[in-house]
């Protein structure tokens, strides 16, 4: 004889992923984004006061961390894909509504709380590359007046780099 379903119940698979696991993978995944939050701060102040040594040592410290974010997440991944449920914002909806209604608070609790740790993240590094990119730009208008190149006279290379085109507008004048 099947087994058969209360009607009006919520239905729960049994190929759902474990809320335990998934949960505990969540958290760490919310950890190591704190972790790489921290030392975004720390790169930024680095950079401010152009510590070369300290940034050399967040860099490494900063892709432990994203690596094992990386396999945080394939990890988290892989729990969904072999339930059946896609990995994605519409996926993670779906999961939700076959929980029983605690099981999903808790699950949207942490989920909500990982991305808003991600956002975070997000945009501490595009923070962090503006300052780097701005640094570079003034590095490099620097080394050019020092070199007695102007500015007016860079363009692009063949392979892409920066050609000084100075001593060609020389040769048309002549």
């Amino acid at each position: 004889m099947p087994d058969r379903k209360p009607v009006g119940l919520k239905q729960t698979v049994t190929s759902l992923p474990p809320l335990n696991q998934l949960n505990a993978l969540t958290r760490q995944g919310i950890s190591l984004l704190t972790t790489l939050d921290t030392l975004l701060d720390q790169e930024y102040q680095a950079l401010q006061e152009r510590k070369i040594d300290q940034l050399q040592l967040l860099v490494e410290k900063k892709t432990t961390a994203l690596q094992q974010l990386e396999e945080n997440n394939q990890a988290r991944n892989q729990l969904f894909i072999n339930s059946g449920i896609t990995p994605d914002k519409a996926g993670l909806q779906d999961y939700c509504t076959k929980l029983p209604d605690i099981d999903a608070k808790s699950f949207t609790q942490f989920w909500s709380e990982l991305e808003t740790i991600l956002l975070q993240v997000n945009e501490k590094n595009q923070r962090n590359e503006q300052v780097i990119s701005r640094s570079s730009r003034n590095m490099e208008q620097l080394l050019s007046i020092l070199r007695g190149q102007n500015q007016k006279n860079m363009l692009y290379d063949q392979s892409g780099g920066k050609g000084n085109y100075a001593a060609q507008n020389r040769i048309g004048k002549a």
